[in-house]
Formats: C-alpha cells, sequence, structure tokens
C-alpha cells in the first residue's frame, strides 16, 4: 500500500480469475485443485497411486528437463523482474523493445558446453518453467506452503520426494523475488518442514529482496543491475519496515523467534554474519526488533559483535542509533571486561573502540560512535540514554581537557566582547542633518569668502556630510586648498574669533547659530555631547584671546599629509582626544581579533571536513551569528579607508547584534543559567514560531482585504484635508514580533516546571557543549587527551575503567 511501483495490485487482480493458468488448476490460493483433492483422498485410503500418476501427467511437464532444471543467465532473470518496474527504471534492453511485455526469457540461452566455459556464477537454476508459473512467479510448491495446512503440507513433500530441486524455485516477480520455500516454512513456524526443507537441499543462504520484504523508506530507491541479482538501494534508512527481516532464512528464523529452527539451520552451516543488501547480520536484525533473549543466544553461539553495515553501524552503534534503550545497555554489559568484585563494588573496563567519539587509531571524530549517535539524537529516547557510561564518559572528557578549553574560550570571547564594547561606546554617532555651519567671513583684497572656523571644521558629528571642509570653492576657480603662514604675513587676510563658543569671553555664553536650509535658524548650544566638546575645547579656549591666524590661498599645492586629508573628510578617522585614541586602538585589536577567529575556524574545518563542520555549526546557531559577525569585521577596513561612514555605521550595527548572542553558547555550560537559555530557545522554536506562522497567514490574507476596503472609504464628518487615519500601535516588524515573545513569556512556568522534572534535557546540552569543543582539537592532540582518560585493556584496546556500585550495575542489565 501507498508504493505506486508496486506490483502487489496487479498480481491480486490476476489471481482473482483462478482458471486464468494451468497451475491454479492444480493448487490454488484457496486451497483447492486437483492435487489437492487427490492428497486427501490418498490420506484416506492410503494409496498415493493416483496421486503421483497426476503428478507425472500434471506436473512434469511443467518443468525444465522432467525436473532435472535449466540453468538461466542471472541477467535474464532480472530483466524480467525489471519489467515490472515503471519505464524510467527499465534497463537498457527493455527501453529498446518496442513492447517489453514480449520479453522472451528463453531466448538465446547458452549450451551446456558454453555454461562450462564461463562459469556458474552468473547463472541460477531453474527447476518450473517460468512460463507455466502463477501471476507472481510462484510454483506449485509454493501454494502449498502458502495454504499451510496438513494435507498441503504432505503435498509438498510428495512433490520434494519426485523433484527435490524444487526446494530452490523462488518467486520471480519483484514483489517477492527471492523468497524460497524455506522462508515460507520459518514464518509458518514449522521447524518439521524446515528439516525436511534442509533434507532436500534448500539453500540456506537464499536471499529474499522482494519489494514486500523491503524497508519502506527503501521502496522508492530500488533499482536493478544486470551485473548482480540482489536490488540497489538507497543506503539511508531507518530499517522500518512490515516484514523486513534480513533477507536470509536465518535472519528470518532469529527475528521471528524461532529458536528451533534457527539452530537447525545453524547445525546445517548457515553463517550468522552474513550481510543483506543493508550490510545488516542477525545481531543487526535482533538490534532492530529488540530481541534480546534472541540476541543472547546468537551472540554464544557464534554470531559477532563487531560487524559493520552499510551505515557503519556495529550492533551497539545501531542500538544507540535507533535508541533501543535496553538492547545499548545491554550490548555494553556483554563487551565490558570485569577486572574485579568486592561486594557491591564492581571495576569493569568498557571498550571505546565503538563508543568514544575519538577514533583510537587515528584521532579523527568518529561520527557513527555511540557517543555521538546517543547525544546528537533527535527522539526523546536519546535523552533516556544519557546514563551510565556514556555520562562517565563525558565527565572524563570534561575533566581531562574539555573544560579548560571551554572556560579559555570563555574567556577570551569576554575579553574580545569587552574590545567590541569600547570601541561601539566611543564611536563617534553620525552627524545632523539638515544644518548649514555657521559663517565667517574670511577678507581678502580681491575676495571674500564664507567658510566656517577651521577648527570647529573638525567637529563633523556636528556638521551635515554634504560639506566639504578641507577645499572651498572660489568663484571663477577651482577648489582650494588653505595653508599656514607665518605671522609675519600682512594681516589683511585674518580672522579674529574673539569669543569661545563653548565658555565665552567673561562668562558670557555665545551660542553656534546654524541655518536650517529653509531660511530660519537652529541654535546648537548645548546639543553637542560631551566628548565632542572636549575635542576641540582646548582650541577654542585659546581662541578667548584675540587671535591672529593667518592663512593664504594656495592653488596648485597639494596636501603633503594623507592622514590630515582624511581625518578632515572622515570623522570615524578624526583623532582628537584620547577617547579617539582608546577607540583606534580598540578597533584595530578587534578586528586582529576577528581575523584569529576566523582563522581558527577554518583550522577546524581543515581538521573534521566540510560535511562535519556545517553540522557542527549547525549544532550552535549563535556560533554561526558570531562567526558572521567576524566575516563582517573584515569589511570595515574597506569602508573606513575609502569614507564610506554611512554603510560602515550598517554593518557596525549588524556585528554589535551578532556578537553577543554568543555569550548563550557558553552560558548552556553554566548550571545556574543553562536551563533558562534552553527554555528561551524552545520558546522561540516552539510557541514563537507556531505563532508566527499562523499570524502571517492571517496577515498576509486580511489585510490586503482591509487595505481594498479602507481604500474606498471617505468618513463625511472628516473635515477635508485632515487625516483621520489611525497609527498602527506597532509601527516595525520587529516590535510586533517582541510582542508575541512577550506573549509567550507566559508557558515559560510550564516550560521550567517540565524542564525540572528531569535532569537529561540539561546532561544533553551539556553534552553537545562538550563533544563541540572537542572537535576544536586537532587529531594528534585528541590522541594525547585520550590517554588521560583512558587504559589500555590486554588486547590493545583503550577502555575506560570504572568503579561501580550495585544501582550502577542494575541500570546496565
Amino acid at each position: 500500500m501507498g508504493n505506486t511501483e508496486s506490483n502487489v495490485a496487479s498480481g491480486v487482480k490476476k489471481q482473482v480469475d483462478t482458471s486464468s493458468l494451468q497451475i491454479y488448476n492444480l493448487v490454488d490460493l484457496k486451497g483447492c485443485g486437483l492435487l489437492v483433492d487427490l492428497m486427501k483422498k490418498a490420506v484416506q485410503t492410503k494409496n498415493f497411486t493416483e496421486l503421483d500418476i497426476a503428478i507425472k501427467t500434471q506436473v512434469e511437464p511443467m518443468l525444465y528437463n522432467k525436473g532435472e532444471g535449466r540453468m538461466i543467465p542471472i541477467a535474464k532473470l532480472v530483466l524480467l523482474r525489471n519489467r515490472d518496474r515503471s519505464r524510467a527504471k527499465w534497463l537498457p534492453p527493455l527501453k529498446n523493445m518496442e513492447d517489453p511485455n514480449e520479453y522472451d526469457i528463453e531466448k538465446d540461452i547458452p549450451t551446456i558446453e558454453e555454461l562450462e566455459k564461463l562459469g556458474e556464477v552468473q547463472y541460477r537454476e531453474v527447476c518450473w518453467d517460468l512460463k507455466e508459473r502463477g501471476t507472481v512467479g510462484e510454483t506449485a510448491l509454493h501454494l502449498c506452503l502458502l495454504n499451510a495446512t496438513s494435507i498441503h503440507a504432505d503435498l509438498a513433500k510428495r512433490l520434494l520426494h519426485f523433484y527435490p530441486k524444487l526446494v530452490n524455485d523462488i518467486y520471480m516477480i519483484d514483489e517477492y523475488y527471492g523468497e524460497s520455500v524455506l522462508h515460507m516454512a520459518i514464518v509458518n513456524e514449522d521447524p518439521a518442514m524446515v528439516k525436511v526443507l534442509m533434507d532436500s537441499g534448500a539453500n540456506l543462504n537464499e536471499r529474499c529482496f522482494g519489494n514486500f520484504m523491503s524497508t519502506e523508506d527503501q521502496k522508492a530507491s530500488r533499482s536493478d543491475s544486470l551485473d548482480h541479482e540482489w536490488v540497489n538501494l538507497c543506503p539511508d534508512t531507518n530499517y522500518e519496515g512490515y516484514v523486513y527481516w534480513g533477507e536470509y532464512p536465518l535472519s528470518f528464523a532469529a527475528c521471528l523467534g524461532q529458536e528451533e529452527s534457527y539452530r537447525l539451520m545453524l547445525a546445517r552451516g548457515a553463517d550468522p554474519n552474513n550481510q543483506d543488501t543493508n550490510g545488516n547480520t542477525v545481531l543487526h536484525m535482533l538490534v532492530i526488533y529488540e530481541k534480546i533473549p534472541t540476541f543472547d543466544m546468537a551472540y554464544e553461539i557464534g554470531a559477532e559483535l563487531n560487524i559493520r553495515n552499510v551505515q557503519n553501524l556495529t550492533p551497539l552503534t545501531l542500538a544507540a542509533k535507533l535508541a533501543r534503550i535496553q538492547m545499548f545497555f545491554h550490548i555494553l554489559k556483554i563487551e565490558r571486561e570485569i577486572y574485579w568484585q568486592i561486594g557491591s563494588i564492581t571495576c569493569a573496563a568498557y571498550p571505546l573502540t565503538q563508543i568514544d567519539t575519538i577514533d583510537n587509531d587515528t584521532g579523527q571524530i568518529s561520527r557513527n560512535s555511540a557517543l555521538n549517535l546517543v547525544v546528537f539524537g533527535e527522539s526523546p529516547e536519546h535523552l533516556e540514554m544519557m546514563d551510565g557510561v556514556l555520562v562517565d564518559l563525558l565527565n572524563a572528557k570534561w575533566n581531562a581537557f574539555v573544560k579548560f578549553r571551554f572556560y579559555r574560550q570563555f574567556i577570551l570571547f569576554a575579553f574580545y566582547f569587552s574590545i567590541s564594547m569600547v570601541c561601539f561606546v566611543l564611536r563617534p554617532g553620525p552627524p545632523p542633518t539638515g544644518l548649514k555651519p555657521p559663517l565667517i567671513n574670511y577678507t581678502s583684497t580681491s575676495t571674500t569668502v564664507a567658510t566656517t572656523p577651521l577648527d570647529f571644521m573638525d567637529n563633523e558629528s556636528l556638521l551635515p556630510d554634504n560639506v566639504v571642509y578641507d577645499e572651498m570653492m572660489i568663484a571663477g576657480g577651482g577648489p582650494v586648498e588653505l595653508e599656514p603662514l607665518q605671522p609675519a604675513v600682512t594681516e589683511e587676510m585674518m580672522v579674529m574669533p574673539t569669543e569661545d563658543p563653548y565658555n565665552g569671553t567673561g562668562g558670557a555664553i555665545t551660542p553656534l547659530i546654524y541655518e536650517d536650509g529653509n531660511g530660519g535658524t537652529v541654535n546648537l548650544h548645548g546639543k553637542s555631547s560631551s566628548s565632542d566638546r572636549g575635542k576641540h575645547r582646548n582650541t577654542w579656549n585659546q581662541a578667548n584671546r584675540t587671535v591672529r591666524t593667518n592663512y593664504t590661498f594656495n592653488y596648485n599645492k597639494s596636501r603633503k599629509f594623507w592622514w590630515n586629508k582624511r581625518q578632515k573628510v572622515c570623522r570615524l578617522m578624526a583623532v582628537h582626544s584620547t577617547d579617539d585614541l582608546i577607540r583606534m586602538g580598540s578597533e584595530v585589536a578587534m578586528f586582529m581579533g576577528a581575523f584569529l577567529y576566523l582563522l581558527a575556524a577554518v583550522r577546524e574545518a581543515g581538521f573534521l571536513g566540510l560535511q562535519m563542520f556545517i553540522e557542527n555549526l549547525a549544532i550552535a546557531p549563535a556560533r554561526v551569528m558570531f562567526l558572521f559577525s567576524c566575516l563582517l569585521m573584515m569589511t570595515i577596513p574597506p569602508l573606513r579607508l575609502t569614507c564610506y561612514d554611512k554603510a560602515e555605521d550598517c554593518i557596525a550595527v549588524i556585528i554589535m547584534l551578532t556578537t553577543c548572542p554568543y555569550f548563550l553558547f557558553f552560558c548552556r555550560g553554566f548550571k545556574t543559567v543553562g536551563p533558562f537559555v534552553v527554555m528561551i530557545y524552545r520558546m522561540v522554536m516552539g510557541d514563537l514560531l507556531r505563532f508566527v506562522s499562523i499570524y502571517m497567514v492571517f496577515v498576509m490574507g486580511f489585510s490586503q482585504a482591509y487595505y481594498v476596503i479602507f481604500l474606498s472609504y471617505d468618513n463625511p464628518l472628516t473635515p477635508e484635508g485632515i487625516d483621520d487615519s489611525v497609527l498602527n500601535p506597532m509601527p516595525t516588524p520587529t516590535e510586533s514580533v517582541m510582542a508575541m515573545f512577550l506573549m509567550s513569556v507566559n508557558t515559560f512556568t510550564d516550560y521550567y516546571t517540565a524542564f525540572d522534572k528531569t535532569s537529561h534535557t540539561l546532561v544533553a546540552k551539556w553534552a553537545r557543549i562538550v563533544l563541540v569543543v572537542e572537535r576544536g582539537v586537532s587529531p594528534a592532540q585528541r590522541l594525547i587527551k585520550l590517554m588521560y582518560y583512558s587504559q589500555p585493556m590486554s588486547d590493545g584496546r583503550r577502555a575506560l575503567v570504572l568503579r561501580l556500585n550495585q544501582t550502577v550495575r542494575q541500570n546496565l542489565i
């Protein structure tokens, strides 16, 4: 059901008409047929002559070579199976045919002599004629075991008596491809029939990989290849399937709890370590179905625990991935080695090969380790597995090297954040817009120029951006630069400011009067910041006396010092006080710190690999924001040198907003504030996200409708020229989002109450921090740290040695 490519629907429709094929006249799906009737009669009369004659005359013509079988190439069987798939998955030979249903499987089959040259590896021996089979490729023997009655069982034994090679015939249609009568006997829970089939020569390694026996999430990825008989599958799966029992008869018996059949086949040479298409052995399948008694039985009589499947998972790590709690701790108990035991105290060593995230040989991070799979698992069951050995291993890592690195990173970031705070607190704000500077006349014998006091030009926080202070336009000429002269020059070109704009003369304060561009004036007295006044206080204090500063115009001489010119143009490069020096020094330090953080991230990505590095960043969104702020910091110097002050201000704001949340990453490592950080994350990703989604649906729909309605409404009571529309109580989207966040705060108590009932959630967050910090260490250093918290076992493997009391040991059982 739900599989559009399944062949069951068409097969079932064909099976409705049981008279369409001759095989159903012998044995049909309802338990009737000629052979069944004769078998009933023979059981009653104890005379099988009539039945034997019917088998010879009715069954033998449907067999290849009178029951001796025929070797058919695997490629032809694959094409026969592939014919029932969708057109997009047809193999090239079928695509080149006008009608694939006319494919003749018996055409061009090689002779015995050719088979001897090629070998039998690429061929399968088939007994029942492929053209005389049922609608889903079954034989009469399959139909006998499908009905599963005593009469049908006796009939099956009679058929095998005459034609023993029927025992290895399989279903040929993709839905049940590979299913033999041995599989069916195990499913019927009939050990006696299993023994009969093995006595008849049943293949104990026959694989059943039909669509019906596949995992649900792999059915859409099934495809064929002419190079082999098995089906190609996507390796990513959760191993959930209604009848996914491991393909092999031995795995079928283990999954169904058929211990007697399992031991019978094992005694005949069946291998419990055979791997199916997903690479799963018997123990893997028992982990999936969490059958602990059968697992112990299979392990005790030969199954191995260290075999890895296609996803590189052993039975232990598979239990960790699928959150099979009891099975996981049970395997840990099996693998541990007990050193000594006194009373209720036990000293045991747990091998770290499959548990620890650090590879014992290379020092690389093992993504398929039990600890990694449990810590980063998404299901609630994974939280319950954060106990026992795993927590002890995390504590060992924390005390060995993670704690020192964590606190060091926290201190370094706090220092970096302090520097950034100094940078932005001392940063001068943008100038007010729409104001013109006060006018002071510069008088010459031939030209009168209106400009501002040169000392006051430097205070660009009070001046508009569109004024150029270091150059002036003279009528009839180009840009003019001012150059100081010696006092001996004539005094006809002097400017004499006689009063301090800040302090005045004789205690009187003379305000600065600016033109606002509309003919009016603006009094700026008292509106400049204390830092801005401090930048120029010394200069204007000298102006309390009659100052004779002489300037002359130089039309050709360029400015000598680039820095002085940039100071005049760029307000962020102006240095007038100690605060400016501190700010610029902090900015240089912040730039270097951001560069070092990015360099460390690149180094980490080098030995982790890009994929794992991206996964590591996804674990800590606050770190992603911080690295993004470091990237933005790299754009500050070019903007500063090119005097794009407005763009730099915007980027500086973003840097401030994306730097601070990195504290949340470190806060999760402290018990005092960790729970509250987790609560905030849950509210944002829970109630707030749901509320925003629903809210946006209504806003996008109703806001447009009401906007159109209000456009057509004219209130007759409103005087002409008066707008009676009401302002939005939340003028910005940011404010509305914050309001929704405040609405979700009322559920904080509920979250915290549920959170406080269990310690697993906080342990899981702390565990993720431990592993994230560990990934930032080089492989060579990881191997060195591994030696700190582990000890060697007798076989050379590293192990975590623990002293356990009775209660802890009971948790592992």
